[in-house]
This record gives structure tokens, C-alpha cells and sequence, in this order.
């Protein structure tokens, strides 16, 4: 895998979970799409961590629950 030297990742924290856009709910952990796949139950965790990754043309940002953070982000983290 090549790494984009362009690419910024944030890493933030908010205890009490990231509303959405919208505001009618709290964002679910980013990682029930591959759980859906894999057949495992989805996270009903509150999704605590959103990370931000700049690719220079666009942005990605995702949501994580505590155990489901990836480690790369963990690091990098803003508490």
C-alpha cells in the first residue's frame, strides 16, 4: 500500500458521542458496514472518535466507537 504524503489524519474525542449532520440522532460506529459483512452483530457502543482524513481532494471522516478505533488512529488522537 502507497502512502499519500498529502493525506492529514485528526483524530478527536467527544465522550458523549458526534451528532449527525442533520442532528436527529448520534452517528453509529463506522465499522457496522464490515461487521454486516463479516456476519458479526453491529457495535451498539456510542461512537466517541471521529476521524478526519484530508486526501487533498476530498475528505473521508468516520466514527468509532473506544473498542473499535483502529490503532493508527489511536496514536494521533486529540483527547
Amino acid at each position: 500500500m502507497t502512502t499519500n504524503p498529502n493525506r492529514h489524519v485528526h483524530t478527536h474525542h467527544r465522550p458523549n458521542g458526534w451528532t449527525l449532520p442533520d442532528f436527529t440522532d448520534l452517528a453509529d460506529c463506522t465499522t457496522n458496514f464490515h461487521r454486516q459483512q463479516d456476519g458479526r452483530p453491529t457495535c451498539t457502543e456510542t461512537a466517541v472518535w471521529k476521524v478526519v482524513e484530508n486526501h487533498g481532494l476530498h475528505l473521508t471522516i468516520s466514527f468509532y466507537c473506544d473498542a473499535d478505533l483502529p490503532n493508527e488512529h489511536r496514536q494521533t488522537a486529540n483527547t
